[in-house]
């Protein structure tokens, strides 16, 4: 199973895999059902683009994609919504300051806090 995608172990372990299985970037794309430049971001934490994938979606996903099998447990808190952290133990827990991903309407709302006007007043353009 693929580390936890907020493990710093990640990235290499999703590469590590998809090369052994013999996979190209575009094929593990196509078995995740996620678009084709993904797998290059996630690979690549030096990446401008660097992004870590949705434990509830597309880290299932690409375990799936990669013949990995997720313990239910895992699967079972997922569905409850609750953070698991496969990667780490009671000695050794990430740290809290990581940067995670957000999604638009938790952007939009941390950029109008952060300068003071409503949500209305931001705009968040994705060029692709």
């Amino acid at each position: 199973m693929l580390p936890y995608p907020s493990s710093s172990e990640f990235p290499a372990a999703l590469k590590a895999r998809r090369e052994f299985l013999g996979l190209s970037r575009s094929a593990l794309a196509r078995a995740a059902n996620i678009h084709v430049v993904m797998p290059r971001r996630y690979e690549e934490p030096d990446c401008g683009e660097f992004a870590r994938p949705r434990a509830d979606s597309t880290w299932l996903a690409l375990n799936k994609a990669l013949r990995y099998e997720v313990p239910n447990e895992i699967l079972a808190a997922l569905a409850q919504d609750e953070p698991v952290n496969t990667a780490a133990t009671s000695v050794d827990l990430e740290p809290q300051n990581l940067v995670k991903a957000l999604t638009l309407a938790e952007a939009k709302a941390g950029l109008a806090a952060t300068f003071g006007v409503s949500i209305e007043c931001i705009e968040i353009t994705i060029r692709g």
